[in-house]
């Protein structure tokens, strides 16, 4: 829609959509279904919708860092990390992160689903959500071949989407370690147990990409959910908007959102909204958007002069963040891995295949994961190992940072009891990682002049929480961000154990015999 027309002949929407990310889309995709129902959404960042970078599956990192597609967030120091500061990259684009992602399939168990319903949510537990889980995508069935080398037998028609807006697909372009991957976790006793999307599997396996593979472009919010719609006459997206806060109304019934104050193109403007307002912006913007609309501690934002109309101190708390560390390993001579783009003839050869008929390794991002309990806490003297460490830091001493957390810690001491139950994710990817660095764009540098694989764990569900606050009365300025990483020191103890299994995998074969000895 056209910014010159308007949807309501007053100017005002129903609806107005903080946030042109994944939830913001998707929404507006789904309420402006009825042409009754007029939806603004305000979005940021710009409209890179036919951007290579964004569309090229294989260029994903270029994103990074870079202000036109990238807010770069970065937290506080962080005490445990010796003061380093953790990139945090978001999506500043139509699409949101699921333009800037690594385009990762990778779904969240059952278990941690039905966490919610215990926490008082009913209704978003695994029964509730999974049908959603088919809905928004279409699984593409891999071609044969591919579904030979990279072990794809797992996947479960009945759970798969059919006709959802997001494209789901394996990469058709793979090499030895791809292939490799899934028999090395048979090798280790983790073959895959399921199809994820089951809620219940564990082991090593090949996810599926966001990536279309009519045209292998990135499949994301923007372009799935977004672009068929955009002509639609109770639709208008405005990009190049900063929100500055909420429009708030106390009456004796309560407060109520009545509409937004923005910026665009750097005029002031409020815009009404006749139902609701509709934040979506994201974990890190939106308890930032909160505060500076008057909700939140009191103290806080009094301190920054604004007026406290909803005071909540738990606005911007109990943030939870997935350390993440990992080991790169030199792989055998002529092993083909992503750092031999450092060659300017071997990333115009793959920019000419991907441009001139949509093959070679730009087709395809990392697909490589597995999901694992402890392995040292599998035998009798691990688990008593774990007993001792669950005696020793899961106690009544934990932080008061949110009102259910003593109903977290004991959620997540029964998932880090079950065997069954991954603890980390581990992946793979066909490329060196510098993971001391602080700033993606650095992580990813192509600094040796080998070539390299990279085995990166996260902490599936750390214990650790840290809260997200603002540092002015300005939505321009960054939040202060601070996730607390390793506070709480049983998320060590986790993470040092799965980083210790990492070089079991690479000793097993048929990885083992693709990477250089010592490498």
């Amino acid at each position: 829609m056209s910014e010159e027309q308007t949807a309501n002949s007053d100017g005002s929407f129903d609806y107005i959509i903080i946030g042109a990310g994944t939830a913001g889309l998707v929404l507006a995709n789904r309420l402006t279904a009825d042409l009754n129902i007029t939806v603004l959404v305000l979005e940021a960042g710009t409209d890179r919708l036919k951007d290579p970078a964004i569309t090229t599956p294989g260029l994903l990192t270029l994103t990074y860092d870079d202000p036109r597609y990238d807010y770069s967030f970065a937290t506080v120091p962080q005490e445990q990390l010796y003061g380093k500061k953790v990139s945090l990259s978001r999506g500043k684009v139509v699409g949101g992160s699921s333009a800037i992602n690594a385009l990762a399939l990778i779904y969240p168990p059952k278990s941690s689903i039905d966490a919610w319903k215990q926490l008082g949510n009913p209704g978003w537990e695994w029964d509730a959500m999974s049908p959603y889980y088919r809905k928004f995508h279409t699984f593409n069935q891999p071609s044969k071949e591919t579904a030979e080398a990279l072990g794809t037998t797992y996947i479960d028609q009945e759970v798969q989407g059919t006709s959802g807006p997001i494209q789901s697909s394996f990469p058709e372009f793979h090499g030895p370690l791809g292939k490799a991957w899934p028999k090395t976790f048979q090798n280790l006793q983790f073959p895959l147990t399921s199809d994820p999307l089951s809620g219940q599997s564990s082991g090593g396996y090949t996810y599926l990409s966001t990536v279309d593979p009519k045209n292998w472009e990135r499949s994301h919010a923007g372009s799935a959910y977004y672009s068929p719609v955009a002509d639609r006459p109770n639709l208008r997206l405005l990009t190049e908007c900063l929100v500055e806060r909420i429009v708030l109304e106390k009456s004796a019934a309560g407060v109520f959102a009545k509409g937004v104050s923005f910026r665009h193109e750097n005029v002031p403007q409020v815009n009404i909204a006749k139902k609701e307002v509709i934040l979506c912006g994201g974990a890190i913007q939106s308890p930032q958007l909160l505060e500076l609309s008057c909700i939140g501690s009191s103290a806080l934002i009094k301190h920054h002069g604004i007026e406290v109309i909803v005071d909540n101190p738990y606005v911007g708390e109990n943030l939870q963040d997935h350390p993440m560390t990992g080991m790169s390993f030199e792989v055998a001579d002529g092993l083909p891995t992503i750092d031999m783009i450092r060659d300017p003839q071997v990333i115009q050869q793959a920019t000419d295949a991907y441009n001139s008929n949509r093959q070679g390794p730009l087709t395809a991002a990392f697909h490589s994961v597995a999901s694992l309990p402890i392995v040292e806490f599998l035998s009798k003297e691990g688990k008593s190992e774990l007993a001792g460490l669950l005696e020793q830091y899961v106690g009544p001493t934990a932080p008061a940072s949110a009102p259910s957390l003593s109903v977290q810690y004991a959620i997540l001491q029964s998932l880090l009891e079950s065997p069954s139950e991954g603890s980390a994710i581990i992946g793979m990817g066909a490329s060196q990682m510098q993971f001391d660095r602080g700033l993606q764009k650095d992580i990813h540098a192509i600094t040796e002049p080998e070539n390299y694989i990279s085995m990166l764990v996260a902490l599936a569900q750390p214990f650790s929480r840290g809260s997200i606050h603002i540092l002015s009365p300005s939505m321009s300025d960054a939040p202060r961000i601070d996730p607390c990483y390793f506070s709480y020191p049983l998320d060590i103890e986790i993470l040092v154990r799965h980083a210790r299994y990492i070089p079991t995998i690479a000793a097993t074969e048929p990885l083992a015999s693709l990477l250089k000895a010592g490498g």
